[in-house]
């Protein structure tokens, strides 16, 4: 058996100690061995903690069986029934008896009148560099404390170096914060393996350690970086005022050693408390609970309309009262305007900023694509450049043509073999850039839109692009739409791939002196070099030209807690113009946005600060679980597939990686319990410097084997299966595994795709043969603009006004219509040139194929004639493509 990561196998070793623990004669060898594992392991988490398993050794050196036993059984019982996290802590020692007691599974599960019921729970990591010996206290002064009327309960973790507190906060999802003191070392002997094992490629991606500052300091700043959801103390034995400005400002509170529990309990529920706040619903509730009477818009508020109607009564028994005693058009009585928030809603902006990183945020109800609008609009002008891929959402493209900018279309790398697009090198793109630069129209370049992650799972190094981008031209405006990738703030494995986290490591890089010297002394070697190739070699921007300006989309719904059509903007723009942007963002939000999307947004924000490197997590251990599982099953991988990156990212863009499988590598045979590192951590190791990676969590399944195309499995999973996937190729199916994913939905889809496999092998012994996957077909390649649409003809990469070719296309005198037919191919590989009057998006694959003013090749033709497709908008299959009449080019 694989592990996942440190807590799956923690999980492991404690069933497989109960396991050991009734064999008879007792194994006491195998025993010992497994408990010097757990020792290794369990000392990451609060519960059960040292003192049991110092007490399950005694029980073993004494032969004391029976209550080994049953201690091993309820501690088990606990951890899988999660009771530890609702019960109120009582001194150490008193924890420890109850837990010899057989009862304790019953007197867990009683409602105590003097239990507090529904109070979250979590952990505090305290590194201290005596642990064992203070353990003790700690827990007693810390229980001192704590209270009945507290709103959280939490339990202490100690551990004894910088390595264990790294694989502490990577392995223990419950911690949310640090307690830091003096004189702990970087590493020990105990920490050196584990750590090695589970935690250090999660850490390597993380900026360099600076030497002159100390262990706390370093260690602080490295757990920001991959857990930036904690809070950090520092217990110092020096008064506040007695430290320097810049170390106090890397922690968010600093004690006096002496006795300092009581302020440090304060200030650890503060700091919980704040991220637990949701400005906007907790103000949506209180004014639910208000009587009033309505002499405004919505007849529905409160009900009114619905709950004396003997017609529509359903619609109350459906969704319950709350939901109508909250709808309301009132931006008064403690509650905000989202087109001018000076109260509930702002709060709810700065809390959202906080947690993603962001300089300022903004939400939207009505989805990513009025987001990308919003930002399209601050951020261009009519005449300017945007490069923007090729297979881009269709809302990108819809938003420059508002806008009035000229897009340059970037090619993807096609994958013919499953009907795919791939991502856009930096190379591409420099060459764009230099392009515009040797016309001298580099200044009318204006921004860069990339799709990070795409829906297929395609994420790129944003670091490294945005430094090489910024290289060539240091003002750029990046907007990275991240719709399918809000949840990669809160787990390390992504967060070093994110815009915003890419943000603050472009800030601090272009600040450090070392940067600042190197970068004087690349720069003299590059200007002496007279070769044109230098250009496409790594590039380093210069730090006192650089305007780092930074805009993020996501659709906040898709991976995270919220109402559908609730969207987030995130900006870090050193240039930024708020009451320009603030325009934008009326000109496309309604001003009757929706309080319910909203107040979701608030709390999806509260969710993920609290819970998401725990959400995101598991979500990453089904996935990886359901690839395994798929690639493990003889029967299974007869007709099924799943692609790594290895089938979607060609070599050159895969610095450094490893793949996963054994499927084409056995870099992960050996991740037996006690030998080499787990899963994710082979992972976070294999991406490395990689200039695409595969999100684990987006996993296509290749379907051709078995005798179906895309269309036609989804079909069959909803309808006879009740699964529901979106995407689809023609040979492949998309499945995401998103926060909301269970171990039950994961054993479900193994149990059909293995109902399937079976009828597929009744058929092949039937038919004797195995079914082959379908023919690729050719997919569209480079996008060709007509010449009377192009604003800087005479150019490698020409930049194209869909503005004129669409508003020309609206008039119906100078449109016609180009049927698909074998005809119209021979027609235009004829020569005929048919100019596309409008977007055209076939589903798959889900982006506009053709946009105003691109001609409309054969291969475009062949592509759709192949396809079959049956959703295609702005497409008639009555009538075909609304084409340009060529009087109107002319």
């Amino acid at each position: 058996m694989t592990s996942f990561d440190l807590k799956e196998r923690r999980d492991h070793l404690w069933s497989t100690l109960a396991i050991v623990a009734q064999k008879d004669p007792f194994p006491a060898g195998e025993f010992s061995d497994l408990l010097k594992q757990l020792y290794l392991v369990d000392r990451f988490w609060g519960y059960p903690g040292r003192g049991v398993l110092f007490r399950l050794s005694k029980y073993f050196h004494e032969e004391q069986f029976s209550r080994l036993r049953q201690l091993i059984e309820n501690c088990c019982c606990v951890l899988q029934s999660g009771s530890y996290r609702k019960q109120i802590f009582s001194p150490y020692q008193t924890v420890l008896e109850s837990l010899d007691r057989p009862a304790l599974r019953e007197v867990t599960q009683l409602k105590s009148a003097s239990l507090p019921e529904g109070k979250p729970y979590f952990e505090v990591l305290i590194i201290h560099p005596l642990p064992d010996e203070y353990e003790l206290m700690y827990r007693q002064q810390m229980i001192s404390c704590k209270s009945l009327h507290d709103e959280f309960l939490y339990e202490i973790v100690l551990v004894a170096s910088a390595e264990d507190a790294l694989t502490a906060v990577l392995a223990n999802p419950d911690i949310a914060a640090c307690v830091y003191l003096s004189g702990v070392p970087p590493s020990s002997a105990l920490s050196a393996e584990t750590y090695a094992e589970f935690s250090k490629p999660l850490v390597d991606g993380t900026p360099p350690l600076h030497p002159e500052d100390t262990v706390e300091e370093n260690l602080c700043r490295t757990i920001r970086c991959i857990r930036p959801d904690l809070d950090h103390y520092l217990i110092s034995a020096f008064k506040t005022t007695e430290l320097p400005i810049n170390f106090r400002s890397k922690f968010d509170r600093i004690l006096y050693l002496s006795n300092p529990f009581q302020d440090l309990h304060a200030a650890i529920l503060n700091g919980v408390r704040n991220r637990f706040s949701t400005p906007f619903f907790d103000a949506l509730r209180a004014y639910s609970r208000q009587p009033k009477g309505v002499f405004h818009a919505l007849p529905l508020s409160r009900g009114a309309s619905v709950t004396n109607s003997p017609w529509i009564r359903d619609l109350l028994d459906f969704y319950g009262d709350n939901i109508f005693l909250a709808e309301t058009s009132s931006t008064q009585g403690g509650l905000d305007s989202l087109l001018d928030p000076t109260g509930a809603i702002l709060q709810a902006h700065v809390k959202a900023a906080e947690t993603f990183g962001a300089d300022s945020s903004f939400f939207v109800t009505n989805g990513t694509s009025t987001s990308n609008k919003i930002v399209m609009q601050a951020t261009l002008r009519p005449g300017d450049i945007v490069l923007i891929s090729s297979d881009s959402h269709k809302s990108i493209p819809y938003s420059v043509m508002l806008a009035g900018a000229l897009p340059i279309f970037l090619d993807t790398y096609p994958l013919e073999e499953y009907d795919l697009y791939g991502g856009i090198d930096v190379a591409q793109i420099k060459a764009v850039m230099l392009e515009l630069k040797k016309h001298n129209k580099l200044d009318r370049l204006k921004q860069i839109t990339l799709t990070n992650s795409t829906f297929d799972g395609l994420i790129h190094h944003s670091e490294n692009f945005m430094m090489e981008i910024l290289a060539i031209k240091p003002d750029i405006i990046f907007h990275w739409d991240e719709a399918w990738f809000a949840f990669a703030h809160f787990h390390p494995l992504y967060f070093r791939r994110s815009a915003m986290s890419a943000v603050g490591k472009i800030r601090q890089r272009l600040q450090n002196p070392e940067y600042l010297a190197f970068h004087a002394a690349w720069a003299a070697d590059f200007e002496a070099n007279t070769n044109e190739e230098k250009w496409f070699q790594t590039l380093y921007p210069d730090p006192a030209k650089v305007q780092l300006r930074v805009y993020v989309t996501q659709s906040t719904h898709k991976t995270l807690t919220a109402f559908r059509q609730g969207s987030m903007i995130h900006v870090a723009d050193a240039c930024f113009d708020m009451p320009g942007f603030l325009d934008a963002f009326r000109i496309h939000t309604s001003t009757s946005p929706n309080y319910q999307i909203i107040a979701s947004l608030d709390v999806g924000r509260r969710q993920c600060s609290l819970e998401g490197f725990h959400m995101v997590r598991e979500a990453i251990r089904l996935s990886m679980q359901l690839r395994r599982r798929v690639r493990e099953s003889e029967l299974l991988r007869r007709y099924f597939s799943i692609l790594e990156a290895e089938d979607l990212i060609p070599d050159r863009y895969r610095k450094g990686y490893r793949p996963a499988g054994p499927r084409k590598s056995n870099s992960d045979a050996g991740l037996a319990y006690g030998n080499q590192r787990g899963e994710l951590a082979a992972l976070s190791e294999g991406w490395g410097e990689s200039e695409f990676v595969i999100d684990p969590t987006r996993v296509t399944l290749c379907v051709g084997r078995a005798g179906f195309d895309g269309s036609s499995f989804r079909q069959l999973l909803m309808t006879r299966y009740d699964i529901q996937v979106n995407k689809t190729s023609r040979n492949t199916v998309l499945f995401l595994m998103n926060i909301g994913a269970t171990q039950a939905t994961v054993d479900y889809l193994i149990q059909v795709l293995n109902e399937v496999a079976a009828l597929c092998r009744e058929e092949d012994i039937a038919k004797k043969g195995v079914r082959v996957d379908r023919e690729p077909i050719a997919l569209p390649g480079k996008r060709i603009f007509h010449r009377a649409f192009l604003s800087i003809p005479d150019v490698n990469y020409p930049a194209s006004n869909l503005r004129e070719a669409y508003f020309l296309g609206t008039n119906h005198g100078n449109v016609e219509y180009l049927p698909l037919s074998a005809e119209s191919i021979k027609q235009v590989q004829s020569g005929r040139v048919c100019v596309s009057a409008s977007f055209v998006t076939p589903y798959p694959p889900g982006f506009p194929i053709l946009v105003p003013g691109q001609v409309i090749t054969s291969e475009i033709l062949q592509f759709f004639e192949h396809m079959k497709i049956r959703e295609i908008h702005g497409f008639s299959f009555e009538l075909g493509f609304k084409v340009l009449r060529n009087e109107c080019l002319d």
